[in-house]
């Protein structure tokens, strides 16, 4: 039962003074449904029909006995009935000669009436409108015009036909045949069922049997006849118009049984042709020109619209999850839509330019139904989105940190809620696609509110989530995965706010990282195991690499993200921050290139290995110049930051396990020598004279003669000897 539908007819029914009878029956196409009628079906399996007594008004205590009921199966019993009432009962009637004319005049009264009922209903199943002519022997209309009982029958067929004539011709639009669901063909085909009805009617007007009771009537002078003489001038207009209103839709027929079969992306593309042959019928048509036609006609091509989007949409995709595909059919049946209103106002706008006549009606009748229907397809594109963020097909990305399991579960049990919220749209009694179930929007306005609490619930996920990271690119990392399943605008517009947070937050790490470099270039750190230059330029590269891990991940995922303006501003700041240090680093390389000459070097290997400090007492220290000792460190560190190294560098380098050794020794030398120096005080040392001056001896080379690029075996001597 359809409240929309059903209750409207069924009260017409009961309170309508003109609507006697209402059909029931069951449509098994293209789904199970219940077809109340006040109009006699053309075709059924079975119907229950009702009947009530038209003198009586219906009351819950009298609806028993003023309402009748009784069931008809499928056939053409009727027909049969009104055959077998032509061929053999009426006949019988007429022809009988035994009654008495009392008795015959009644019957036969009776008889007709029930024939015109008859005949009237058998063929308003067909669409036709068939006069009863009565069987009535006329030979002369003057003498059968005095016979009283003759003249009443007659008056009551002219009555009967004047009202069916008369139903015929008040019918002169399509507006309820169809309902909602009549497109442009349903209007063609009531204009030619319209002109066949009429010319049929007019041919059985010119019938002789029908000239023979006007006759009659015009002799009784009866006051019925004047009316259905209108009505017959009246029938002869209707069908001519009716006629040429199908000849001009005729050409209306073609374009619109390719739209009948068409896809919604191929819509757009049928519809100007369609709308010139409805400029011309505007333009050139005597009777169909009107406002009001013309209205009906856009309205049903919007129907047309309707059905063949609805066609094409499965609510199962909707509702289950594979949305990929009713996405695309839902955003070709918008598109369709607004395609086909622009269309109608370029064509208004063309016909206000060209002609005398413009299309200045409201569009109010003709947009109503698809606009609602407009809307309706945007109510299930947003179920579509929904089900993408809240029942996503795909595996949910992985979510570092110590929060990943939290977050993870988190994101399920929202999903779980989403899956209760679908299912309440998915058992609903009533057609979504079908705009008249208004309360669509009571339901929708319910899932709505509760995808509104998952979004909330969702950022507050992101939120925390977040919040646990403490580090930039981990921050990076989180908010990639949370792009890949943010598909609402709202969570969206959400992660686009963290990747603004996120970027505000790199560039107040690349300003820290500025502050701190400059304090290195205005005054170089000073480290005891660091050389100058390198562990300069090495605490520069540190600071760089602080920000590169963070560069270069938010660099590989940036398209990925959403894009906000800051993120070109502290790409910018980076660059120049990374320039600036790799300038830097550049320049105190050079310097220390520069301050590494070969001359210089040399000469301090050529440098005697000891030296003899008088105001020390004669002590000995090792002649080993720092500069040497600093440039190995530097060589070592230039070489881990892949920078070029001087050749004479290079080479020393090269030998500094050779100088090491050296070094070693010889500080074994200045140690074993100190050593004797100091424990002797001023009275043993002249005791010792003798021998000290010996060991002077053996010491003296390092002091005079051995450098440090001396030959191999003779430093190797000279330090043995020094130490025996």
């Amino acid at each position: 039962w359809e409240p929309d539908v059903h209750t409207n007819v069924a009260s017409r029914f009961l309170m309508d003074v003109k609507s006697t009878r209402m059909f029931a029956m069951l449509e098994t196409k293209p789904q199970l449904r219940l077809v109340l009628t006040v109009d006699v079906p053309k075709s059924f399996e079975q119907l229950v029909y009702f009947v009530r007594d038209p003198a009586k008004f219906v009351t819950k205590e009298n609806i028993g006995e003023v309402v009748f009921l009784g069931l008809l199966r499928g056939g053409d019993a009727l027909h049969s009935l009104l055959r077998q009432m032509h061929g053999l009962y009426v006949p019988a009637v007429i022809n009988n000669t035994s009654w008495p004319e009392a008795v015959k005049a009644d019957f036969t009264a009776q008889l007709h009436k029930f024939m015109a009922n008859l005949t009237e209903t058998v063929f308003e199943v067909k669409g036709k409108t068939i006069l009863y002519i009565p069987a009535e022997h006329i030979t002369d209309a003057k003498e059968a015009s005095k016979q009283k009982d003759l003249v009443q029958r007659l008056e009551s067929t002219i009555i009967h036909w004047t009202r069916q004539i008369k139903e015929v011709v008040n019918r002169q639009d399509s507006q309820d045949v169809g309902g909602e669901a009549s497109g442009p063909l349903d209007e063609i085909e009531f204009w030619r069922g319209r002109s066949i009805d009429l010319s049929g009617i007019r041919t059985q007007l010119d019938d002789p049997a029908v000239a023979a009771i006007v006759s009659v009537l015009e002799f009784a002078s009866s006051s019925y006849l004047a009316p259905f003489l209108d009505l017959r001038n009246l029938i002869h207009r209707e069908a001519v118009a009716a006629e040429d209103n199908l000849k001009f839709l005729l050409c209306l027929e073609e374009p619109c049984q390719g739209l009948v079969a068409a896809h919604p992306q191929e819509i757009p593309a049928l519809l100007p042709p369609i709308l010139n042959c409805i400029r011309m019928v505007w333009n050139i048509s005597r009777f169909y020109n009107t406002p009001e036609r013309v209205t009906v006609l856009l309205r049903k091509l919007s129907n047309a619209i309707i059905v063949r989007c609805t066609a094409v949409i499965s609510l199962e995709d909707v509702f289950s999850g594979e949305v990929d595909d009713v996405m695309e059919t839902l955003r070709q049946s918008i598109q369709a839509i607004e395609s086909w209103k622009q269309l109608y106002e370029v064509t208004k706008k063309a016909i206000c330019a060209r002609s005398p006549r413009p299309w200045d009606f409201s569009v109010s009748p003709i947009f109503a139904h698809i606009d609602a229907f407009l809307q309706r397809c945007n109510d299930l594109l947003e179920v579509c989105e929904a089900q993408l963020q809240f029942a996503p097909r795909t595996p949910l990305p992985a979510f570092g940190g110590t929060k990943g399991p939290e977050v993870r579960k988190s994101i399920l049990d929202i999903h779980a809620t989403f899956k209760k919220l679908v299912s309440s749209l998915r058992v609903l009694n009533y057609n979504v696609l079908d705009v008249k179930a208004t309360q669509w929007h009571d339901d929708f306005n319910s899932f709505k509110a509760g995808v509104k609490d998952l979004e909330v619930m969702m950022t507050n996920v992101i939120q925390i989530a977040v919040e646990a990271q403490s580090c930039l690119p981990s921050h990076m990392e989180l908010l990639e995965a949370f792009q890949l399943i943010a598909k609402r605008d709202f969570i969206k517009r959400f992660v686009e706010k963290k990747t603004s947070e996120f970027y505000a937050a790199f560039n107040a790490e690349i300003n820290v990282v500025k502050k701190l470099f400059d304090a290195v270039r205005r005054v170089p750190p000073k480290s005891p195991i660091l050389p100058k230059y390198a562990g300069t330029a090495r605490h520069a590269m540190y600071l760089l690499h602080r920000l590169s891990a963070t560069y270069n991940k938010a660099a590989q995922v940036r398209y990925m993200l959403p894009q906000v303006p800051e993120a070109d501003e502290v790409f910018a700041a980076y660059q120049l921050a990374e320039a600036s240090i790799q300038q830097f680093m550049h320049n105190t390389h050079s310097e220390w290139f520069t301050l590494t000459n070969e001359q210089s070097l040399q000469r301090e290997l050529n440098a005697n290995l000891l030296t003899v400090d008088k105001s020390a007492g004669g002590l000995l220290s090792m002649n080993f110049h720092k500069d040497l000792l600093a440039m190995g460190q530097e060589v070592h560190y230039w070489e881990r930051l892949r920078m070029p190294i001087p050749y004479i560098a290079m080479e020393i380098n090269a030998q500094r396990d050779k100088y090491r050794v050296l070094r070693d020794n010889i500080l074994m030398v200045v140690r074993d020598y100190n050593k004797i120096l100091t424990t002797l005080d001023r009275e043993e040392r002249m005791l010792f004279n003798d021998r000290i001056r010996h060991l002077d001896r053996r010491i003296m080379p390092g002091v005079s003669k051995l450098d440090w690029v001396a030959d191999k075996h003779a430093l190797e001597f000279y330090y043995k000897e020094a130490r025996r």
